[in-house]
C-alpha cells in the first residue's frame, strides 16, 4: 500500500527538534519536501510564512514557535499546531502536537507498582527497595556500593521508588513508570507538576524520607507511576507525537484494529508474542476489540 504524502514547507531543512517526530511519522506517511512534480500531497506541514503562499492547501499542520502565529486566523484554520514550545502546544488543546525527542534510556517500558513488587521478589530484593542517585552514582538506599551503570535501567524497572535529581535520568525513571522524588529544579526542567507527577524534596535526606513514605503508600505510588508515564507520553515520546500528528492531518492509512491493539503496538509488544495472541483470541468475536 502506498503511504500518503506529507508535504513539508519548513525552509531549507526541518528544525532539528522536529526530526525525531518526522522519522516516526514515516511509518504512517511519506514526509517529503514540497515538489510540484510529485503531485498534490495529502497534507502539508508548513511554517506560517510558507503556508500563506501555498494555493489551495489540503490539510495544514502549522509549525511555529510564536504564540501569535498559533492564535492567528491561519493557526485557527490549521488542523494541527506543531511546536517545540510547551506553552504553544498546551494552548492549542486537542490540536497541539509537541515535537518530542527520543525517549531517554534504552527502550524503557513502564512498569506499574504491582509488577515491580513481583520483579523484586523474583530478584531476591526486599519488599521495599529504594533506588537513589548520589554524587558517586546509583545505589540501593542503604547499600554499601554503587550499582554498575549497566544495572541502573533494570533497577529503575523494579524499584519501589526512585530518587533522581539529574533531569535526563529523572525522565528515564519516569519512562520506566517509577514513582519518583526529585529536586525542585529538576522537576521544573522536565515540565512536571508537583505533586501530581512526582514529589519534591529540598535535600537528599528529605527526598529519601519522601521516597520511603511513598513506597509505603500503594495508592500514591500507583498514581505517580501513571502520572509520570503520561508526562513522558505527552512531552517526550516521538512515536506518540507522530501518531497524534497523522491522526489530526488524516494521514493514517487505516484505523487501528482496536484501541488495545494500538496501545500494545506503542508499548513495543511483539506481534508474534503471547500477549498479542491472547488479544486476538479474546476479541475474535468482538469487532470493536474492547
Amino acid at each position: 500500500m502506498t503511504l500518503p504524502q506529507l508535504g513539508l514547507a519548513l525552509g531549507r531543512r526541518p528544525p532539528w527538534s522536529l526530526e525525531p517526530l518526522l522519522v516516526e511519522a514515516s511509518s504512517w506517511c511519506r514526509p517529503l519536501a514540497l515538489d510540484p512534480a510529485a503531485g498534490r500531497p495529502a497534507a502539508i506541514l508548513a511554517t506560517a510564512a510558507a503556508a500563506e503562499r501555498l494555493p489551495g492547501t489540503p490539510v495544514l499542520g502549522l509549525w511555529t514557535r510564536e504564540p501569535e502565529e498559533a492564535a492567528s486566523p491561519l493557526g485557527c484554520r490549521a488542523a494541527a499546531i506543531v511546536s517545540d514550545e510547551r506553552g504553544i502546544v498546551a494552548a492549542a488543546g486537542a490540536r497541539g502536537v509537541f515535537a518530542a525527542g527520543e525517549l531517554p534510556g534504552r527502550g524503557p517500558r513502564p512498569m506499574p507498582p504491582f509488577v515491580r513488587e513481583r520483579l523484586r521478589a523474583c530478584r531476591g530484593l526486599p519488599p521495599v527497595a529504594l533506588l537513589e542517585q548520589t554524587p558517586v552514582g546509583w545505589r540501593w538506599a542503604g547499600g554499601p556500593e554503587p550499582l554498575d551503570e549497566d544495572l541502573v535501567a533494570t533497577a529503575m524497572g523494579c524499584a519501589s521508588a526512585v530518587v533522581a535529581t539529574e533531569p535526563r535520568r529523572l525522565l528515564e525513571a519516569l519512562a520506566w513508570g517509577a514513582p519518583c522524588v526529585t529536586s525542585e529544579e529538576a522537576a521544573d526542567e522536565v515540565g512536571a507538576v508537583v505533586p501530581r507527577d512526582l514529589l519534591v524534596g529540598r535535600d537528599g535526606g528529605e527526598r529519601l524520607q519522601l521516597a520511603t513514605r511513598l513506597a509505603g503508600d500503594p495508592e500514591q505510588s500507583a498514581e505517580l507511576s501513571w502520572a509520570g508515564r503520561k508526562l513522558i507520553e505527552r512531552w517526550y515520546d516521538a512515536g506518540r507525537a507522530a501518531l497524534r500528528l497523522v491522526d489530526l492531518l488524516g494521514l493514517r492509512p487505516e484505523a487501528p484494529e482496536s484501541p488495545v491493539a494500538l496501545e500494545l503496538a506503542l508499548l513495543g509488544t511483539p506481534d508474534d508474542g503471547p500477549v498479542v495472541a491472547r488479544l486476538i483470541a479474546a476479541t475474535a468475536h468482538d469487532p470493536g476489540g474492547r
